[in-house]
């Protein structure tokens, strides 16, 4: 497996976004520091909010993603990237699918406790690995 972890930064972990083209959706793909991987899908408009999320339960040497579908609730899988195209990664730029649209990096995170990671976890999970 592709150690992760080295997208995520010094901190709890990075977002990063899609390059806008023209769409209603933003995309967004969160990678923290224990390694996990978080796709995200929030609408445009005066109501935005998150459309739906996936985890990852990794990534392979050569970048391929493994994303695990939910059973049940909506969620487009065609939106999901497959794969990082790690020859193309430029400092704090990602490419997936051998796409020209770019994630760049948005935010560095401290925590994110709407996804589990809470301020006073992430500190003890740093501290006792």
């Amino acid at each position: 497996m592709y150690d992760t972890r080295s997208l995520a930064g010094s901190r709890c972990g990075r977002r990063y976004e899609q390059e806008y083209r023209y769409k209603n959706n933003r995309d967004c793909m969160l990678f923290y520091f224990d390694g996990k991987i978080r796709f995200e899908r929030y609408c445009y408009g005066e109501a935005a909010s998150l459309t739906f999320g996936v985890w990852a339960s990794g990534m392979d040497e050569d970048g391929t993603l493994h994303w695990i579908l939910p059973e049940k609730g909506y969620y487009e899988e065609d939106a999901l990237p497959k794969k990082l195209d790690l020859d193309r990664m430029e400092g704090d730029t990602l490419y997936f699918d051998g796409q020209r649209w770019k994630w760049e990096l948005a935010r560095e995170l401290d925590s994110d406790p709407k996804n589990g990671y809470k301020p006073l976890s992430v500190r003890l999970q740093r501290l006792f690995r």
